[in-house]
């Protein structure tokens, strides 16, 4: 018997809480519920979900404060995917999600169709895309050695922590050495669909993925109008 995923939700709108659990149980998910960003804190403290699906206006701690917190912890739960909820139509909040580490946000309000597939999405993507024997491999670059089963990377033998995305990133760069990645076959690939004024996004996810690299951070050359690549240490 295949054991449930469970998903945290954390939203002040009761109705909505409401019909988003409900919806997500149908689709044989456990989900968890907070009202605030506190409570949900208090619940990571003891638990670790496969996603967290964040209103980005919440009393006291905001949503984006959550993220923060959650992306900055450097436990298991620091990797788990955010899905954010917002009724703001305007990029800045978005784009601002996307860069504290949130990886997919939704517009209130929203088809539950479309919400169930971003979230089986997001779930599957949080391991590297790809068949089962790219899943059981090791990749290495220099110092750099990627462990895909257990989504973990290190250099020179240290455990680096990264985001979702960011691991997927270096995945498919690392994967696919010396082949240019354009911005948006990243998107495509990674975010499973086009996103309007991506740019921003991919490039923000590089520049904290650079930081994370630190002495490899040259190998993950910019290609001027195009995108991206590894280039192997020599």
């Amino acid at each position: 018997m295949n054991v449930k995923q469970t998903i945290l939700v954390i939203d002040d709108e009761l109705i909505l809480l409401k019909s988003v659990k409900e919806r997500l149980e149908l689709e044989n998910f456990n989900v968890v519920t907070c009202t605030t960003a506190e409570q949900a804190l208090e619940t990571l403290a003891g638990l670790t979900p496969a996603l967290l699906v964040v209103d980005l206006r919440l009393p006291g701690m905001s949503g984006l404060d959550l993220c923060r917190r959650v992306r900055s912890a450097g436990n298991a739960s620091s990797r788990v995917p955010i899905i954010f909820l917002t009724t703001d139509r305007s990029e800045v909040n978005k784009v601002l999600g996307l860069e504290l580490g949130g990886d997919d946000y939704m517009t209130k309000p929203f088809s539950s169709a479309e919400f169930v597939a971003r979230v089986k999405a997001l779930i599957r993507r949080s391991l590297p895309a790809g068949s089962e024997a790219e899943e059981d491999e090791t990749l290495t670059s220099g110092d750099l050695e990627i462990n895909c089963p257990r989504h973990e990377v290190k250099i020179s033998g240290k455990t680096i922590d990264l985001s979702p995305k960011e691991f997927e990133i270096l995945y498919l760069l690392v994967k696919k050495s010396g082949r240019v990645m354009t911005r948006q076959f990243l998107m495509e690939r990674i975010w499973g669909r086009p996103y309007a004024n991506t740019s921003r996004i991919i490039d923000t996810h590089i520049k904290n993925l650079r930081k994370s690299l630190g002495k490899l951070q040259g190998c993950l050359v910019t290609v001027e109008g195009l995108g991206y690549k590894w280039e192997s240490p020599g």
